[in-house]
C-alpha cells in the first residue's frame, strides 16, 4: 500500500460520522451527547467543535441516515438511526477495518514497525 491511498481514504471526518451513527445505533441522542461522548471516550483528548457536529447530523439527517426523533427542553434536538443508517454504518466500518490494516501494513514497510 502507498501512503497516498492511505491519506486519501482515510480522514476524521469519517471516523466522526461513523462514530455518530455507531453511537446513534445504540439510542437517541443530541448533538450535545455526540459531544461528550467523544470526549469521554477518548479521555479528553479530543473533543469536536460545536461547529463539526451539528453541520453533521444536518448532513446525516438530509442523506437520511438519521431521523430527528423529538425536541427535548429549550427545543434540543434528539436523534435515532434509521435502517439506511445502519445499512451505511456498516459498509462505513468494513471500510475502515480495511484502512485500518492497510495502515498496520504501512507502519510495518515503512517504519519498519512490529
Amino acid at each position: 500500500m502507498s501512503f497516498g491511498k492511505f491519506s486519501k481514504s482515510f480522514h476524521y471526518f469519517h471516523i466522526l460520522d461513523t462514530f455518530a451513527l455507531w453511537l446513534f445505533s445504540k439510542g437517541e441522542l443530541c448533538g450535545y451527547d455526540i459531544i461528550k461522548e467523544y470526549e469521554n471516550r477518548s479521555n479528553g483528548k479530543l473533543k469536536p467543535s460545536p461547529a463539526l457536529v451539528y453541520p453533521l447530523l444536518l448532513l446525516l439527517t438530509t442523506e437520511g441516515l438519521i431521523a430527528e426523533t423529538s425536541k427535548g427542553s429549550r427545543g434540543k434536538k434528539f436523534y435515532t438511526i434509521t435502517p439506511k443508517g445502519n445499512k451505511k454504518l456498516k459498509e462505513r466500518m468494513n471500510s475502515i477495518k480495511k484502512e485500518l490494516l492497510y495502515y498496520e501494513d504501512f507502519l510495518k514497510e515503512v517504519f519498519e514497525v512490529q
